[in-house]
């Protein structure tokens, strides 16, 4: 038996490290697989990932090639020779895989066909301006377009289903790739689809039941529910209350809720009997949910794909937090190894080094490196397309997974007393009010980085609703005051929203919620919850006291419990004083601002990891304040330190990671 663990993949009861590598099979020379994959071995690699891509093997409707006319899409040997090789497989097969191919896997007649496409509010197909060819894509609500993928999912049934563990070495599947639109993830650029539009009108009739009731809420008569029609945009003119364009943003959750659940079900028709994961782009707000992702029956872990740029620490920082405080296992599905082709520039070695043990040192647990060997459309990974050597990334894939594997880094676990809970509805709010939708400005597009005028993707402030003021839409002004005030306390800490596990929520000392005026039930009652439930729970709200529901309903749950003064903190701002009679706990005190420093520690043995990193671009030398006498254990980056006793100083070059293993003397 196979499924994810809360440190790895657990296979047959033995729960192992998840870190794999990318390699595409089908872009390769046949005859180099064998040298690629022994010097993934010797780097460290037990796992290799790769997708299987639906335009490569089904060249015309209805024929297939599997090897038979090019031997690189044999995919049956690619198998049994991971399998020779003594390799884990992780299989990805769609149907959307990106992969920076022209048509992201689909057969060009998929997305050809007018039933599959999805529709702008204009009517016409939505077309994705990718840089080698745009092309209109699919609707993730289209019935034909899941007709299609099972039907070629079930030609790679036996092919897989022979290669599935205990038979064979695959241990985990993906379920479709990256779900959110495309990156074109505001409201009203699509899904005007015949096939979405009765999606949409299905969501509706399961939560409201009846006409009148809807009819109600919005303000507007309808007699059925057939008579409602999306919103083409916000429009504060037209007489629909709020919660119009509200329910059409919950629907582009929905219908990606929707669509993978349908993946999962087709996936597991098949019979393979391994555990199913999804990649989440980037996003950690609407339309994408890690949590209710995870809540899908079938699906186990959800993780999110990171390709930072050199030294991007806020974002890196705030993702892997964000996993950890959320995902079942902190895990990202994609972390560049290497460059895309129309990235710009390759990244170093160094740098990669750097966001590598960053994400590791704020939680990381899982993680897949795409890529490990050099193909068209991609440089800079640590294997050319013919096994050949790249020195410096070898050696640090190398070391590294030597390091995390001798010193079981994934067993430690850092454990802040802190929750940072990010208002997922503000964010709906701001999404559906926006004039623009400013990722057709993305990556891969024919168009990148016109100067338009900032003012075009400003959103629209709602009479009576309190909207939070920051410019970019999913971000918070009074989140980002507590971040960079707990930061600069040296105060670790996780990230959520209001979908996560009540269970969890209560496992930290103090949680920090984002909270306007309207608040939706559910999230209040949540919240309600861990403030009443001990002594030893703080709830801080800022930056307002929700007293109505987000219909503008009078709804003051939280309200009432901080009008007894209990339990309950309001700040409107947010500073190193406010929080000054807050007693959090830190063991290690590092006071340089540019240096970040986590804990941790093995749940059994009680042993830690410290780290430490310099997010700057100067030397420093750091003092580290704790108490009593240890010893400092060299892992990364640093130096042996004997018998230090209340304080130890530390020189760390720029942009680099540290990393000791923490000796206490006996008691």
């Amino acid at each position: 038996m196979v499924r994810f663990g809360e440190n790895g993949i657990i296979i047959d009861g033995r729960e192992i490290p998840l870190y794999s590598g990318s390699v595409h099979y089908w872009r390769t020379e046949r005859k180099h697989w064998g040298k690629i994959l022994d010097q993934c071995r010797q780097m460290g690699f037990e796992i290799i990932e790769t997708y299987i891509p639906w335009s490569v093997h089904e060249t015309e409707p209805g024929i297939f090639d599997f090897g038979e006319k090019d031997e690189r899409k044999d995919l049956e040997a690619f198998l049994s020779l991971c399998e020779q090789k003594g390799l884990w497989v992780i299989v990805r097969p769609g149907p959307h895989i990106n992969a920076e191919m022209t048509l992201f896997g689909y057969p060009e007649w998929i997305l050809a066909d007018e039933e599959i496409q999805a529709r702008t509010p204009q009517g016409t197909a939505a077309v994705y301006p990718y840089v080698t060819k745009q092309f209109a894509v699919p609707s993730y609500a289209s019935r034909k377009l899941y007709r299609a993928t099972e039907a070629y999912f079930w030609v790679l049934q036996p092919i897989l289903k022979r290669h599935s563990y205990p038979d064979g070495g695959i241990v985990a599947v993906q379920a479709d790739n990256e779900t959110c639109y495309f990156f074109r993830d505001r409201p009203y650029v699509m899904d005007y689809a015949d096939d979405s539009v009765r999606l949409y009108r299905h969501m509706l009739q399961e939560k409201y039941h009846t006409a009148d009731r809807v009819s109600a809420v919005y303000g507007k008569h309808f007699s059925d529910f057939a008579q409602i029609c999306p919103p083409t945009g916000y429009d504060k003119e037209d007489g629909y209350a709020m919660e119009y364009y509200l329910d059409w943003t919950e629907y582009k959750e929905y219908q990606i809720l929707y669509a993978l659940g349908r993946m999962v079900d087709i996936i597991g028709s098949m019979q393979l009997g391994l555990p199913i994961f999804h990649n989440c782009a980037y996003q950690n707000h609407t339309p994408v949910s890690v949590q209710r992702i995870e809540r899908i029956p079938g699906l186990s872990v959800a993780g999110i794909d990171a390709y930072p740029e050199p030294q991007d620490t806020k974002m890196l920082k705030e993702r892997i937090r964000y996993l950890a405080g959320s995902s079942r296992l902190p895990f990202v599905p994609e972390f560049g190894s290497g460059s895309w082709f129309d990235r710009g520039r390759v990244l170093s070695a160094g740098e990669e080094e750097f966001g590598y043990l960053y994400a590791f040192m704020n939680g990381l647990k899982a993680v897949n490196f795409y890529m490990l060997a050099e193909r068209d459309r991609w440089t800079g990974a640590p294997l050319s397309c013919d096994g050949r050597v790249r020195e410096s990334y070898w050696q640090l894939f190398s070391h590294m997974l030597d390091a995390l594997k001798t010193h079981g880094v994934c067993y430690y676990r850092r454990s802040p007393e802190v929750l940072l809970l990010k208002n997922y509805d503000m964010g709906r709010l701001k999404a559906c009010t926006s004039r623009m939708d400013p990722n057709t400005l993305s990556s891969n597009l024919f168009i990148q980085g016109p100067d338009f005028p900032q003012a075009l993707f400003a959103d629209t402030n709602v009479a009576g609703m309190e909207q939070d003021a920051c410019g970019d839409t999913f971000a918070e002004s009074w989140l980002l005051q507590v971040m960079e005030t707990l930061d600069a306390m040296h105060i670790d800490y996780d990230l959520s929203d209001c979908y996560i596990d009540a269970g969890r929520l209560c496992g930290y000392r103090y949680v920090f919620a984002a909270a306007y005026r309207q608040m939706p039930e559910a999230c209040q009652e949540l919240l309600l919850e861990y403030a009443g439930g001990g002594e030893d729970r703080n709830l801080i709200l800022g930056p307002s006291m929700p007293v109505e529901n987000r219909r503008r309903e009078e709804c003051g749950l939280l309200d009432a419990l901080y009008c007894r003064g209990n339990r309950i903190r309001l700040l409107r701002e947010v500073t190193g004083q406010s929080l000054a009679d807050c007693r959090f706990t830190a063991e290690y005190v590092v006071t340089d601002k540019r240096v970040e420093l986590t804990v941790h520690t093995h749940p059994e043995s009680g042993e830690q990891l410290l780290w430490l990193a310099n997010v700057s671009g100067e030397d420093i030398a750091c003092k580290i304040a704790f108490p009593g006498k240890r010893c400092f254990r060299a892992i990364w980056n640093c130096q042996d330190i004997e018998d230090a006793y209340a304080s130890v100083t530390v020189a760390v070059a720029p942009y680099t990671v540290a990393v000791w293993k923490v000796v206490k003397p006996a008691k």
